[in-house]
């Protein structure tokens, strides 16, 4: 695999932390450990905690990929998907090579982009981890 990526649909996250928490045990992480957190995009005081003004509040997450994440290395070389891909209940989360058109996420990527989504990856002060691409509306 020449460019391992996950791709995050962040039109499709709910923010229930399954990535995180799946990432935490079937790693074998101490209590104090996270490769992945969820960050709440509201207003800002607090978690889950929405914007706007009453009746049209919204409220979005995004996982956050720390640079200690290893995008499970040791499942991926045999074939297997990264606990975090495998285990999201909104299918948000795609593990695959965006060098091979083919591949679930390079496919589920251009029919986003079809969609009108923007694509982007973090920006190298938020310090997380290479090879993770979003796409929201």
């Amino acid at each position: 695999m020449s460019k391992p990526t996950i791709m995050v649909n962040l039109n499709r996250c709910y923010g229930c932390w399954t990535c995180a928490v799946s990432c935490k045990v079937g790693n074998g992480l101490p209590d104090d450990t996270w490769r992945i957190t969820v960050r709440t995009l509201g207003n800002g005081a607090g978690i889950d905690r929405p914007y706007g003004q009453w009746p049209k509040l919204k409220m979005s997450w995004m996982p956050v990929y720390g640079e200690n994440c290893i995008m499970c290395a040791h499942r991926t070389k045999d074939g297997d998907a990264p606990f975090c891909t495998k285990n999201c209940p909104s299918k948000a989360l795609i593990f695959g090579d965006l060098d091979d058109p083919a591949s679930e996420a390079s496919l589920a990527l251009e029919e986003l982009r079809k969609k009108g989504c923007q694509v982007f990856e973090l920006p190298e002060w938020e310090k997380s981890r290479k090879g993770i691409v979003y796409a929201k509306r």
